[in-house]
């Protein structure tokens, strides 16, 4: 009878046992990420590598729990002993595939996928796993497939969605002209910007008293209504102002007469396009915008816990 048996199992393709694990393995974790998930998210938020390695030592226990229940479906949980080592790996590794699916949710904002979706997700990186370690070579190879493409295809997602960017900020935020222009003079902090009533204004901060140009000088960009290009100098009280057209804009440099005229002269032919980094540093994010870089937001989640 055990011959029959034997027999029937050379034949069956997948055995009904590791079917049963890794479903098993699927359920509990997706289950667990509703228990102990915050804990992890929480280590993660706060760079605690050790706050993650004790939110993750129940899910460890309850794959433990799930590979002494099912010895049979794979060759790692037929003894105590291979349990713990099939236990950590399906935890370790597991763990990496739930960073990479967040990851993945993250940069496909807006489209949040319903609450149900995102536990059952968290679920299958684990379940993934537990097959590549299962018997049988169909399930391994299979679960080597699926895990190559749901990999591929969380990178590609994403790409497909407009991404945020320099151009999407300023479209959002209406500045004049449809450009943000910037200048970035020595011994200054980067600049604050504020934007009302089609104008958008640039103040600078010095870091020490004797810098060319006073304590705060500023940039203030309308849309042009000169004709004229060159240079035009104005006295107003007690500023330096000068007025430069730049395209459709009109720069207007304001800057203390307590300073030189020929530095606040340099400081409005400074002026120039800002750069995609300098844009994001002043300018919100554009609704339905998002970085949709996958691979860079999964390491930078691992960076810093290294930090």
């Amino acid at each position: 009878m055990s011959d029959e048996r034997a027999a029937r199992d050379r034949v069956r393709v997948i055995d009904l046992r590791v079917v049963v694990q890794i479903v098993v393995v699927w359920l509990v974790m997706g289950l667990s990420a509703m228990v102990v998930g915050w804990l992890v998210l929480f280590g993660f938020f706060i760079k605690s590598a050790g706050l993650v390695a004790i939110g993750m030592i129940g899910p460890f226990a309850v794959i433990f729990l799930v590979g002494t229940f099912t010895p049979k479906g794979s060759p790692l949980t037929q003894t105590a002993g291979r349990r713990v080592g099939w236990a950590a790996l399906v935890t370790l590794f597991g763990l990496v595939g739930a960073v990479f699916y967040m990851a993945v949710l993250e940069a496909s904002e807006p489209a949040k996928p319903p609450t149900l979706v995102g536990i059952v997700g968290l679920g299958l990186p684990f379940a993934l796993v537990a097959a590549v370690l299962a018997h049988g070579l169909v399930v391994r190879l299979t679960a080597g497939v699926v895990t190559v493409a749901a990999v591929a295809f969380g990178i590609w997602l994403p790409g497909t969605m407009p991404a945020d960017d320099g151009a999407s900020r300023i479209a959002h935020a209406k500045l004049p002209g449809g450009v943000l222009l910037i200048a970035t003079p020595e011994g200054y902090d980067f600049p604050r910007l504020t934007v009302a009533d089609g104008r958008a204004t640039l103040s600078y901060s010095s870091r020490s008293a004797d810098q060319r140009l006073d304590w705060h000088p500023r940039l203030s960009l309308e849309p042009a209504t000169g004709e004229t290009t060159d240079l035009v100098y104005q006295r107003n009280y007690d500023d330096h102002v000068f007025v430069r057209r730049m395209g459709d804009v009109d720069v207007t440099a304001v800057v203390s007469d307590d300073a030189d005229v020929d530095a606040a002269r340099e400081f409005v032919l400074s002026v120039r396009p800002a750069t995609d980094d300098e844009v994001k540093r002043l300018l919100p994010r554009a609704p339905g915008r998002n970085d949709r870089n996958v691979l860079g937001r999964f390491a930078a989640t691992w960076t810093r816990l290294a930090e």
